[in-house]
């Protein structure tokens, strides 16, 4: 099955994991084909996201992810915020406010959806029913590893890492501030693959960034695990 990713660094190999383990699918069965963001970060993966899902489309993936860390850096524990403001999160406004300007998953949802009628040319696949997956990590994608590290071993991780500063998060997980792949192969991977179905629900209700990215796949389900629509 071949997933099309738009990420940041070796985050793709994160998601793939927890992907493999919300859809119930072997992890090697999850071809990746990735757009690393490698320009300054939010405003290059906004204007990068036309041309990598004409890529993934053209390539016939099965679906695509959209995924960005929302890079807010305030400690919340203390009750008096329920967010940064400078980096607002999607669940605090919707439903009451359908979207947010400075929202990072308001602003990917309006440009997918911008792009979607460009992705007409594959007879029986249509553009606005191809499941376009998006992750908004709260703080960071190593919010959703330290919870997940916390359910394998309470003594370890955090339950409140999406609540933390997570200037510290890399250090926490890893014992470094920078990380290369062969620290998410044998540090991140290993964990994600430890995890049970009881404690991938338990990480839904303790990371909400976390749910929204599973409520997606849940919804696309059927399609994604479906026959190819392509060739």
């Amino acid at each position: 099955m071949l997933v099309g990713f738009l990420v940041e660094g070796w985050d793709y190999l994160i998601l793939r994991a927890y992907l493999g383990k919300i859809l119930g699918c072997p992890e090697d069965e999850l071809e990746a084909d990735r757009i690393e963001a490698l320009g300054p970060g939010w405003q290059f993966v906004l204007r990068m996201i036309p041309k990598a899902l004409r890529r993934f489309y053209g390539k016939c993936a099965q679906f695509a992810v959209v995924a960005i860390d929302n890079d807010g850096n305030l400690e919340l524990l203390n009750g008096k915020l329920l967010e940064d403001p400078n980096h607002p999160r999607h669940w605090v406004h919707v439903p009451v406010k359908a979207t947010c300007e400075r929202c990072r998953w308001c602003q990917l949802h309006s440009q997918i959806e911008a792009t979607r009628p460009a992705l007409y040319w594959l007879p029986k696949k249509h553009g606005a029913e191809w499941p376009i997956i998006i992750a908004v990590p709260v703080e960071a994608i190593e919010a959703w590893l330290l919870i997940s590290q916390f359910l394998l071993n309470p003594k370890r991780g955090s339950a409140h890492a999406e609540r933390e500063c997570r200037r510290q998060f890399k250090q926490r997980l890893y014992g470094k501030p920078e990380v290369s792949r062969a620290d998410i192969e044998t540090v991140s991977l290993p964990l994600i693959r430890t995890l049970g179905t009881e404690q991938v629900e338990k990480l839904k209700q303790l990371s909400k960034s976390f749910n929204q990215f599973s409520e997606q796949l849940n919804q696309y389900r059927d399609k994604i695990l479906g026959d190819p629509d392509c060739w």
